[in-house]
């Protein structure tokens, strides 16, 4: 079966077309269909690219943008303040390591704010 978009197009051209009403509410249920779609992905904090080949068909990707939720931000928190304790007990180098860590936790963290 065609896109709806393609015989929504030929409709009025062909002679045995379905009645308009039935193609109507097949091309209002692929909009809330779609709508349902955007809603989800906004909610999930997504990117949705659409490409167009040549050929006239699309390609879809949905990409999960660079955001932490609470929880995944406390862990990083969590994780940088622990690298810190104990460096005592640590080689010169480890502690060098652990700070480093640390550090660079802290910018992700900064920079997902």
């Amino acid at each position: 079966m065609d896109d709806i978009t393609t015989r929504l197009r030929r409709w009025t051209h062909d002679a045995n077309a379905v009645p308009a009403s039935d193609l109507m509410d097949e091309a209002a249920a692929e909009i809330e269909r779609l709508r349902e779609a955007i809603r989800r992905l906004a909610e999930q904090d997504a990117t949705l690219s659409l490409l167009c080949r040549r050929d006239g068909t699309y390609v879809v990707t949905v990409t999960m943008d660079a955001t932490l939720t609470d929880a995944e931000r406390y862990a990083i928190h969590w994780a940088a303040d622990t690298l810190c304790v104990g460096w005592d007990d640590l080689k010169p180098d480890d502690r060098d390591r652990s700070r480093k860590a640390a550090d660079t936790l802290r910018r992700l963290l900064e920079r997902t704010k």
